[in-house]
């Protein structure tokens, strides 16, 4: 009888889910087809969704590094290093919802099987889903959208369940999440009028789940809004309501922390209290203890001692940071700030995991140097700071703003003296030039096997550690055991790669600490994987003389571009001291020594009015007084002087604008038909006349243009860098920047005199001028110039392989080498002299194999001495040294 009853109950349950799968097939909402798809989306999908969503926000809680020093989240969704966590166990939710939805979806209404329906049926008639698994995954969708972070479409997916199921609970739930969004996106009227609406609506839910999410969202909206005073009463009853012990141990710890901000110290040494009776993970544990010292009753050395006396557990090493930037924060507040600035120094040093840690500690220092106007270190720790710290940090924006213009300040403060030193370097007798580079290789060449010599010592140090580790595990090793089931072994290997590495989170990229700053090495791997498969490019060697003569300013135009870059760093320099920093007093010197470095150009004019404005703006009567003077007296004819003592001076510069427009006009005319003598001379006279005014970029564009097609290209190329230089931001600037690349990326084809390009300068004209190359016997060079889209590796190859069948007994070395951005150098060194060298040219240029794969307008090809090779380095001037070298080595 039983087994007759229960044969029957399963053919009753298979006749069920035939009926079932039935109504599915044909889309018919029934009682029997509804109840199926809510059992096998259930079990089937949803389960599995859930418990994915479960399993990814564990790990977040888990995973998560806190700043102890800043308050912790209420809610961990907008933390930076959440998505990288849950991403995975998010990426399964959202497809098995999505299959739950596409397969078990039931949106047909159900057959009506009377008239008149009571209340309850006509809700039950108004659904637009029936499935409850259905309604509820669009729900979990979303959820899983916040914690991924993608936040459009978290908003998207909450709205169509707000439009789609009123009334229902998930609606209520979706509004409170919604707000969530908000927040996140910085919308707090949004967040807050719905918080509101929920939390007045009669109908809105009465369990404790619901009230605990809607309890937290609003302390997470006062977090975020830094009202404190509001957040408390919220906080506290969310640890009542939580579901979960670590948010219920996250929320005292940030209890604690408010209540110490607001002032409440004895209310908040209780709450930290209560954390460690809740048994934290140790490192909020360790972290509330150094609070709850803070907070007693001890008094400075006490106090202090209590906190070194924890920097010596070992079991606190991964810790000091903390420990000493409350040092320094101690040290600070009792006026100790040599000894602040020590501890804060050994937190960031001792920092291993905690990157954000780090960049406070730098923020701190950065913040000390700046109030103290030494700007070089300042910069220095900003910058740390700005590479340390989350984007999320509350000050993240300034410091951004802050190491952005201190970086510009030092790296014009650095031209400036590079410049400078190459100026000096490059007029040094050639006999004096060469003792100070030899003198330079020579220190390298010291601190090199110092460093060696320090390398080996601690090579030796290792390996007298390691073989005691390995004598005291051998000793103790349980033998007979695997490794990775032997303790003995395992604490060895983990203490020798601790000593070598440190202790490591188990993830990519392991041995970088700043995962947001590629290494060299990383940056050289990542720049070779181009088309052409190239190699890394080969760098000139700081223990070589070439390597210190390649930027000296050898040639007048060199020197004059040194000079202009000096002249804009100063100006640069000034701005930023006034500007951005608002420091009169290093302003005022700046512009000073620019005005006195440059006092016969117009620079000098423009230094003293800004100096006269300044000292007007910061009330400097005196020196107001006197800047005006000295403008007024020593430039008289500057436009900063005219305005100054004449009223009509704005009538006057209209008047001068016609003019200058009328002469433009009148250029360009002559420049379009052709009469290019008749254009620059002109324009010449245009530029004297609108120096200073909004027509100068202008004519010197057109001056350019001009001389593309009547001088050297070095000349041409020297007027679009001035202009670009000189005005950045005008349209004819950057117009003039980009064609400089444009000439840059066919300058071979340019100087062969065959190109595409709408602008084609000349040729260089055979006549020889002043030349900064000298002809002399000694060792010689073959350099080839090809563009770097060429196949350089196939080059060098061809170059080799005639090497070897043609100069097998000399000692000849192939290598290659960036000239600019678009052009590689390959050299062939060892042509003992002049004429090996020439014979060595005439025979490769007969050889086509060579160049094989390359047009012959794609190259350049020359030998040089080694004493001009550098000089050709410096200048970068091809057309100048192909001038050259027709005319002093007889090739054909």
């Amino acid at each position: 009888m039983i087994k007759s009853s229960y044969t029957r109950l399963l053919l009753l349950l298979g006749i069920v889910l035939l009926l079932g799968v039935w109504s599915c097939s044909t889309q018919k909402n029934t009682f029997v087809s509804r109840n199926y798809h809510n059992l096998t989306s259930f079990y089937n999908y949803y389960y599995n969704a859930y418990d994915s969503y479960k399993s990814g926000t564990y790990k977040a809680e888990k995973g998560i590094n806190y700043n102890y020093t800043l308050p912790l989240p209420v809610l961990l969704i907008g933390e930076s290093q959440v998505p990288g966590i849950v991403s995975s166990d998010m990426e399964r939710t959202l497809n098995k919802c999505t299959m739950l939805l596409a397969r078990h979806s039931i949106t047909v209404k159900p057959a009506r099987t009377k008239n008149t329906l009571s209340p309850k049926e006509k809700e039950f008639m108004s659904l637009n889903e029936y499935v409850k698994w259905a309604r509820e995954s669009w729900l979990l969708v979303g959820k899983a959208h916040i914690w991924k972070q993608d936040l459009t479409k978290a908003r998207s997916t909450f709205e169509f369940v707000i439009r789609q199921f009123p009334g229902l609970p998930i609606w209520f739930e979706a509004q409170v999440l919604l707000a969530r969004v908000a927040i996140l996106e910085g919308d707090f009227v949004d967040a807050q009028d719905r918080l509101k609406s929920v939390e007045s609506n009669r109908k809105r839910p009465r369990n404790k789940e619901f009230n605990h999410l809607l309890s937290s969202t609003w302390a997470y909206y006062y977090q975020k809004q830094q009202q404190p005073d509001a957040m408390l009463p919220h906080l506290r009853k969310a640890i009542e309501l939580a579901p979960k012990r670590n948010d219920k141990i996250r929320y005292t710890y940030i209890l604690a922390q408010t209540l110490q901000q607001v002032g409440k110290n004895g209310e908040a040494l209780v709450a930290y209290q209560k954390v460690l009776r809740l048994n934290p993970a140790y490192d909020m544990a360790f972290s509330a203890r150094i609070q709850m010292i803070a907070l007693s009753q001890k008094q400075g050395d006490e106090l202090k001692r209590e906190l070194i006396k924890l920097s010596k557990d070992a079991k606190n090493a991964d810790y000091l940071d903390q420990l000493y930037f409350t040092l320094g924060n101690l040290e600070k507040k009792d006026g100790n700030i040599d000894k602040a600035i020590e501890y804060y120094t050994l937190s960031a040093k001792y920092s291993k995991s905690n990157s954000n840690q780090k960049g406070m500690s730098y923020l701190v220092l950065a913040d000390y140097y700046f109030s103290k106007n030494d700007y070089t270190r300042a910069q220095a720790y900003y910058d740390s700071s700005y590479n340390s710290l989350d984007n999320t940090y509350p000050e993240f924006e300034r410091i951004e703003q802050k190491a952005k213009y201190l970086n510009s300040l030092v790296e014009n403060i650095t031209t400036i003296k590079t410049e400078d030193s190459l100026l000096r370097v490059a007029a040094m007798p050639k006999e004096e030039r060469d003792a100070l580079i030899k003198a330079i290789i020579a220190n390298i060449e010291v601190e090199e096997q110092r460093a060696r010599a320090m390398e080996q010592e601690e090579r030796n140090q290792s390996l007298l550690y390691q073989q005691t580790q390995r004598y005291r595990t051998e000793n103790t090793q349980e033998g007979g055991k695997w490794y990775f089931y032997n303790q003995a072994s395992l604490s060895y290997g983990q203490s020798e790669f601790q000593m070598k590495w440190g202790k490591r989170k188990l993830e990519d990229n392991w041995r970088r600490k700043n995962k947001r700053v590629l290494s060299s090495d990383e940056v050289t791997v990542a720049g070779t994987g181009n088309a052409s498969g190239q190699e890394p490019q080969k760098q000139l060697s700081p223990k070589t003389p070439e390597y210190y003569l390649v930027n000296l300013p050898f040639s007048d135009s060199l020197k004059q571009l040194s000079v202009e870059k000096i002249k804009n760093a100063m100006l640069r320099v000034a701005e930023i001291y006034e500007v951005n920093l608002s420091d009169y007093n290093e302003a005022k010197a700046a512009y000073l020594k620019l005005a006195q470095r440059f006092a016969e150009q117009d620079i000098a004019a423009n230094a003293y009015y800004r100096l006269y404005r300044m000292a007007s703006q910061y009330n400097r009567q005196d020196d107001a007084a006197l800047f005006r003077s000295t403008l007024i007296t020593n430039y008289p004819k500057s436009p900063y002087a005219i305005l100054l003592s004449n009223p009509a001076y704005f009538e006057q510069l209209s008047k001068q604008q016609n003019e200058g427009e009328a002469l433009y006009q009148k250029a360009y005319e002559f420049y379009t038909k052709g009469q290019l003598s008749e254009a620059l001379s002109i324009v010449q006279g245009g530029l004297a006349k609108t120096k200073n005014t909004p027509l100068e970029p202008k004519f010197m564009l057109l001056e350019a243009l001009c001389q593309a097609k009547t001088a050297e290209l070095k000349v041409f190329k020297t007027s679009l860098s001035n202009l670009a230089a000189n005005f950045p931001k005008t349209e004819e600037g950057q117009l003039a920047e980009v064609m400089l690349k444009q000439v840059e990326q066919r300058e071979l084809q340019l100087i062969s005199g065959q190109t595409d390009l709408d602008i084609a300068p000349v040729t260089p004209q055979t006549e020889i001028q002043a030349s900064i190359y000298s002809a002399t016997d000694g060792e010689h060079m073959f350099v080839m110039l090809v563009p770097k889209r060429s196949n350089i590796n196939q080059t060098k190859f061809n170059i080799i392989s005639f090497n070897v069948d043609e100069f097998l007994d000399a000692d000849l070395n192939v290598a290659n080498q960036p000239f600019t951005d678009y052009i590689e150098m390959i050299t062939c060194t060892g042509l003992k002299d002049k004429q090996t060298a020439i014979k060595y040219f005439k025979m490769i240029s007969k050889e086509p194999k060579v160049f094989a794969g390359l047009k012959p307008t794609d190259y350049q090809m020359f030998v040089i001495s080694i004493d001009n090779f550098a000089r050709f380095l410096s200048d970068k001037s091809i057309p100048d040294y192909l001038n050259f070298f027709k005319a002093n080595y007889k090739t054909e």
